[in-house]
């Protein structure tokens, strides 16, 4: 129990410290609506394949709302945060082996995928959670342009950094 509790507490932590105190200045230093880099969705996508959809969606939630008072955006975050934990299933079902995923794979990352289906997941995962995140952000589909522009932009830097995060931490469990 406390080998998969202890890595993903740390991550939760990590993650939402990263998010809040780096990744934010640095979008606040570029001084552009269009730079976002969000890496806390990470937390949702390492989770424990088996961990059940309820967990996942509540999960999610803890980690928007603790994103969303760094930021200031009662709820965005979070919104964003529970809709990735429900959506997750459904990319690793697009995503996973014939026959499913095996206990062998404890986390859906690079050293138990393959960089080719990690980054597919991924790259599906993060489009998803972005997606909604700026339309939740915008809260009318008038802008879909804009939330269009904005998610394609955040996906591809956002994706840049996924990559770099799981070739450095290399994470396993």
């Amino acid at each position: 129990m406390n080998s998969i509790v202890i890595p993903n507490l740390w991550r939760f932590v990590g993650m939402v410290l990263l998010q809040g105190l780096l990744l934010k200045q640095m979008g606040q230093a570029v001084h552009t609506t269009h730079f976002n880099v969000l890496l806390y969705p990470l937390f949702i996508l390492f989770l424990p394949i088996q961990t059940a959809a309820p967990y996942l969606v509540l999960l999610g939630f803890a980690v928007g709302i603790s994103v969303d008072i760094f930021y200031q955006t009662p709820g965005v975050h979070a919104s964003a945060g529970a809709f990735s934990g429900f959506t997750r299933a459904f990319v690793f079902a697009a995503f996973s082996p014939k026959g499913g995923f095996s206990t062998k794979e404890p986390i859906f990352s690079p050293a138990n995928v393959s960089w080719q289906t990690y980054l597919y997941g991924a790259s599906a995962f993060f489009f998803l959670h972005l997606f909604w995140y700026f339309s939740v952000d915008a809260f009318t589909f008038v802008f879909f342009g804009s939330i269009m522009l904005k998610t394609i932009i955040a996906w591809f830097i956002s994706m840049i950094f996924v990559v770099l995060y799981a070739a450095l931490f290399n994470p396993k469990i």
